[in-house]
């Protein structure tokens, strides 16, 4: 790290940190990825829930996931590497209220090419057991599922290492300062330039571009992922939504995993498990789906992690305004191991060509919020 150069300096080794320096190494660039932890995915990407879906409300949302659900699904065959894809789908359960509009979304999904059945409740009863009451349909999206989210990650680390980028572990971004050559960033093991930051730094983007002396509006909102006690048998239930509540589950084997956003959780690095919130996440579970009642919860497996969150909830990729060389590509909200792959992608366009040509990326610019902005109905 001493003297070091380079063409692109990526902050964060994360799942959307690594399938940038991927995508940047493998188009001929020299990328520095600097991580303040002692191996990639210790942050949110490793403490995911790990689904991956289409069924988004907005264009740009869903062509966002179709390209990164290919790349996961044709993962082993293009690169010979695992990332734990496994289609076990989404289904969502939606109430009266948000009937016609679902559909709407789902005409889009279909529009822009991504299978979703629609069922009613009955037949959603096939996946997952629950009370129909106020439910007025289900959506199922066949290809929607989960990734193994260290392998994925490790996955793009060791193709970006394969292509010649250079992972500096435990050496954590500490002053940032704009130089002739572009960006000098100095670390614990000393500074490296280059014309390009990527700033994919997830719920700590924020602190990576204050200290850059730029403003960026992703802060840290705390999340839990509950696992029930061992179940008698293995199970395979879709990753299951109830978009009344936000109440979520799906199996991991002999368990269940399942999850509730506390909506009142103010934004900030705060830490450890919420043991109240608990409560609340069973009685909201267990009133769509009572047979949680009989689960045992088992606290001491369950974790916590950091949504790194947006005004409007959709991320922000690209150039900084006023910051030439500057790239963000954070503020994925829950959303980030869906979009990664993506993500590096664009990114990489956006390095070498100037413009991003894969996905439409205009509505996840900085400038939308304080106008119209993006809303996206489908945020959990």
């Amino acid at each position: 790290m001493k003297a070091a150069h380079a063409d692109v300096v990526v902050i964060g080794a994360g799942i959307v940190g690594a399938s940038c320096a991927y995508h940047l190494a493998r188009r001929g660039l020299r990328v520095v990825v600097l991580e303040r932890e002692a191996a990639p995915a210790r942050g949110s990407s490793g403490l995911s829930a790990a689904g991956v879906r289409v069924q988004f409300t907005t264009e740009s949302n869903i062509r966002l996931s179709k390209l990164s659900l290919e790349v996961y699904r044709d993962f082993r065959a293009r690169h010979g590497r695992e990332v734990g894809y496994r289609p076990i789908g989404y289904l969502l359960l939606v109430p009266r209220d948000r009937w016609a509009s679902h559909l709407t979304a789902v005409a889009l999904q279909r529009e822009v090419g991504v299978p979703v059945d629609v069922v009613d409740p009955e037949a959603a009863q096939g996946w997952v057991a629950f009370d129909p009451d106020g439910v007025e349909g289900a959506t199922f999206g066949p290809i929607d599922g989960v990734v193994d989210p260290h392998m994925a990650t490790h996955a793009f680390v060791g193709l970006a290492r394969e292509a010649g980028a250079t992972f500096a572990l435990s050496t954590p971004a500490l002053e940032i300062s704009q130089c002739p050559a572009g960006w000098r960033v100095e670390t614990t093991s000393g500074g490296v330039t280059a014309a390009h930051v990527v700033n994919a730094a997830g719920a700590w983007s924020g602190v990576v571009a204050e200290r850059a002396g730029l403003a960026l509006p992703v802060e840290p909102v705390r999340r839990h992922v509950y696992l029930s006690a061992p179940l008698d048998a293995a199970r395979t239930l879709p990753l299951t939504i109830d978009l009344e509540t936000g109440f979520w589950l799906r199996s991991e084997g002999r368990r269940i995993l399942f999850g509730l956003s506390n909506q009142a959780q103010a934004p900030g690095f705060v830490q450890g498990m919420d043991e109240p919130w608990l409560e609340q996440v069973l009685l909201t579970g267990a009133s769509r789906f009572p047979w949680l009642e009989d689960l045992g919860v088992d606290v001491e497996s369950s974790w916590w992690g950091y949504y790194e969150v947006t005004p409007d909830h959709n991320p922000i990729i690209g150039r900084h305004p006023g910051a030439e060389g500057w790239i963000d590509a954070a503020g994925f909200s829950g959303h980030g191991i869906c979009h990664a792959p993506a993500a590096g992608l664009l990114v990489s366009e956006l390095v070498v060509e100037g413009v991003a040509g894969s996905v439409d990326i205009s509505p996840y610019r900085h400038a939308r919020f304080g106008e119209r902005g993006l809303h996206e109905a489908n945020i959990i």
